[in-house]
């Protein structure tokens, strides 16, 4: 089952109007029924007062809106620290940060290079591993790249 369209836009247009960024949505099977996840951003980091007025709010709307007749949870939060990436966005908003970027295909050896993000085109990354003396940047095609997570750094 999927989310219906109308129902998606509404949910970002909860989260843009609350000043909050909209990361993803997942709505997926989990037990008996289903979980639909919202994950919301801000500069600064959410805190656990935003993902309450957001899952109140859209709480409201979805209960308005009749449209699952399936039970589902909802699930409001932040994406975490070490947060996925899931478009085009994500990569130009983070270069210059630390990332961990599963490949399907080898790179110079590796299905996982950790480094920093230092460029981003449309079509290819290129992430620094700042250990390295030579040879210090990846190229890696998105077609190739399985997940991009944000690393943490102290």
């Amino acid at each position: 089952m999927e989310l219906p369209k109308k129902i998606a836009d509404e949910i970002g247009k909860i989260v843009t109007s609350e000043g909050l960024e909209l990361v993803h949505i997942e709505y997926r099977p989990q037990g008996r029924g289903f979980v639909l996840r919202v994950d919301i951003d801000k500069e600064g980091g959410v805190q656990i007062g935003d993902c309450e007025q957001i899952s109140h709010q859209l709480s409201a709307m979805l209960d308005v809106e009749e449209w699952s007749t399936t039970r589902y949870d909802l699930e409001v939060s932040s994406p975490g620290l070490d947060r996925r990436f899931y478009g085009e966005a994500d990569y130009k908003k983070f270069v210059g940060r630390l990332v961990r970027v599963q490949t399907k295909d080898a790179v110079r050896g590796l299905h996982v290079v950790v480094g920093r993000l230092s460029a981003y085109d449309g079509t290819r990354i290129v992430v620094t591993d700042e250990t390295m003396k030579k040879d210090r940047d990846y190229e890696i095609a998105m077609s190739s790249i399985k997940e991009t997570r944000l690393e943490i750094e102290f």
